[in-house]
Parts: C-alpha cells; structure tokens; sequence
C-alpha cells in the first residue's frame, strides 16, 4: 500500500469529494438560472438536461455532509470523549456556517432586497439569525432563498451534538433503519397531512424537506462515514482501490445514477405523486452515496491532481458558491438586455469571484484563526481541508 493511501486513511480525507462538492454548487446555480430567467429553450435532453434537475445539487451536498461531519463527530469523540467532544464541535460549526451566512445576508438586505426592512424585518431577521427560517412558510428563503436548506443544515448539526454518541457504538444498519424509518414517517405524514394551496406544492415541499425528512440523505453519508472506520470498512476500501475493482465500482455508481434519472424524468410533476414524495429522495442519497464512495475509492496521483485543480478549487469554495450566487441572479436580472448565453457567464464570473475572494480574506482567516486559539484541533483534521459547508 502506498504512503498517500495510508495518510489519506489516517486523515479520511478524500481530495475528490471536492470535485463533487463543486458540481453540486455549480448545477444550483445554473438550475436558478434557468428558473429565474425563464429559460425555457434550454437542453431537456442529453448531459445538459441534468441542469434542469440542479436542485439535486443540495442532496448531494446533504449526503455528503453526513458524510463529513459523522466523521468530524466520530474523530471528536475518539479524542474526547463523548461528551467533551460537544463544545469543539459545535464552535466549528458555527465558525465554519455562520460568518459568510451573516456576511450574504446582509448584503442581500443592503443591496439587493432593501424593501424587506418595511416587511416585518426584525421576526424575518431573528428567524434567519437563529438558522429557523426554513421553519415558517413566511422566512423560507425570504433572505438569499437559496439558504433555506442551511435551516436544515444546522439543525442536523444540534442533532449530531445529541446523537453522535450514540451514532459511535451502534450497529450500522440500525443507524441506516432508524434513520430512513423517520424519514419515510414525515414525509408519509407530509402527504397524508399537507394539502396543496394557491402556491401549488410549495408547502408540501417546506414541510417534506425538514430535518426529519431528510435523515435519509445525511444517512447515507454517516454509513459511509462508520463503514470507513472500520476494519469491515478498510478492507473494503483497499480492494476498492484496485483498478478493476474501482472501475466496475464507478460502473455500477454511475448505472444506479442513470436509472435514478430516467425514474425521475417519468415522473418529473414529483409533488403530486405521494410514492415519488415518500421514497424517491431515498434513491436520489443512495445514488449519490456511490458516487461518492467511487470518488473516496479513488486515490488521484500528483499530475492528476493538478489537472483537476480548477474543478477541485470550485468545491473549495462551493460555500461560498452557493451563498453568493442568487445575489449576482437578482442583480442581472435588472439587465434584461442580457442573453441567456451572457447571464450564465456573468452569473458564474461573479459568483465565483466572489465566493474566492470571500474564502481567502473572510473565511478561510476566520477558520484559522480559530484552530490556532483551539487547544483540540488535531493534525489529522485540518480546517480548511475537511471542515467544508456541506449545503
């Protein structure tokens, strides 16, 4: 075995998850772009089609943030315990979410939406603040809507602060089967209980896609993260990691993704099917759970990694990327002049400048500036590396 693969086993950190992080943000933005716009000429057949489905992008974020913070819990609590593992976790948290999400906020308020100031401001504002906004039909999304899901996000973070002891010792398949038994429940009671309104099925989308209605996504990755831990789990990796072995793994990750798809576009009205509602998002994490555990399997050398660069850079700062990005769309969205061409490029230019400049002057410091004063952070977790947004 390599010395790269034993010090990626002893970090668990995996460079091609950045990869997909940036995809992920990247099909957000472009699938806003074809919503706001109104695009409606754009590819619905072919690879470009998978943008109009981008909002799939936050279920890939969600897995993979099961996936990442399982394992930032999991390393916590070998190193502390499972209750003095608590406090550092949640400090990294909120050093890691709530800076730039403060930072967008108010540059939407200031500069792009000042109207909400006469709008009821203050209840929106404090439901935003405390990361309760994507609670009530009124704040979802009413400040930089894109960061309805970070409501979600947080929350399964105080959920993991209660559970990961838990989580630590348990069986994997209990996890896995407690976990989707939750989230089938909700969202079964989402489409017994939640009627479509004049909004059509905004509501039931508010209601299914709460915390509890998305444990099967974060699950997934907290499978993955327990099954890399252990020894079941390190044998598995390391024959994963022959060649054949990964190929036939991308083969079958990338079988599942395409049938997930063809399902999806033959029942695309989604809301008014209650079996799509109650089971589809399930195949969408599992689906996304291979791909990632292909992107894990696979140990990139030297000159592949820096071909990859750009593409890896993108998951970087995909945080950023997801923040800024309706900002720019509201922005452009005043040149109606624009085509639709031009809107994708701007849109993107500025984004990604934005969340680069945002990650190395106002994130990135912020991060570090807190693993120096911790007395917990360990070489085997460094902050910018592992500790990425995963919403």
């Amino acid at each position: 075995m390599t010395t790269e693969i034993l010090q990626q086993r002893r970090s668990l950190h995996f460079p091609l998850i950045d990869l997909l992080r940036g995809f992920a943000a990247i099909s957000v933005v472009i699938y806003h772009i074809i919503e706001h716009f109104s695009w409606k000429a754009f590819p619905a057949e072919g690879i470009l089609s998978w943008f109009r489905i981008g909002w799939m992008g936050v279920d890939l974020f969600f897995v993979i943030s099961g996936l990442v913070i399982g394992l930032a819990a999991f390393s916590g609590i070998d190193k502390s315990g499972p209750q003095g593992f608590r406090m550092d976790f949640i400090r990294r948290r909120i050093a890691r979410i709530v800076p730039l999400h403060y930072l967008t906020m108010l540059v939407f308020v200031a500069f792009i939406m000042p109207e909400l100031i006469f709008q009821g401001f203050w209840s929106n504002l404090l439901a935003h603040l405390f990361f309760l906004h994507n609670l009530f039909p009124a704040f979802h999304g009413a400040i930089n809507g894109s960061n309805w899901s970070l409501g979600t996000e947080m929350q399964f973070y105080a959920l993991m602060v209660v559970v990961s002891p838990w989580l630590y010792v348990t069986r994997i398949w209990k996890v896995l089967f407690a976990f989707l038994m939750v989230a089938w429940a909700w969202r079964l009671g989402t489409v017994w209980l939640v009627q479509p309104d004049a909004m059509g099925p905004f509501k039931i989308f508010l209601v299914s896609t709460q915390l509890p209605g998305m444990l099967d996504e974060f699950a997934i990755g907290i499978v993955m993260a327990k099954l890399f831990r252990s020894d079941l789990g390190h044998r598995i990796f390391d024959y994963c990691q022959k060649l054949p072995v990964a190929l036939c793994v991308c083969a079958i990750a990338a079988a599942v993704f395409y049938l997930m798809l063809s399902i999806y576009w033959k029942h695309a009205s989604f809301w008014d099917i209650p079996v799509m509602v109650v089971l589809f998002r399930t195949f969408i994490a599992v689906s996304f759970g291979l791909i990632i555990f292909a992107a894990c399997v696979i140990t990139p050398g030297v000159q592949i990694k820096r071909l990859l660069w750009p593409l890896t850079y993108l998951g970087e700062i995909s945080f950023g990327i997801y923040l800024w990005h309706l900002p720019v769309l509201l922005s452009l969205k005043r040149l109606n002049w624009l085509s639709f061409e031009q809107v994708v490029v701007l849109a993107l230019v500025l984004t990604i400048t934005l969340a680069s400049v945002s990650w190395h002057f106002f994130e990135r410091p912020l991060m570090q500036k807190y693993a120096r004063s911790s007395k917990k952070v360990s070489v085997q977790e460094p902050v910018p590396q592992v500790e990425k947004a995963a919403v």
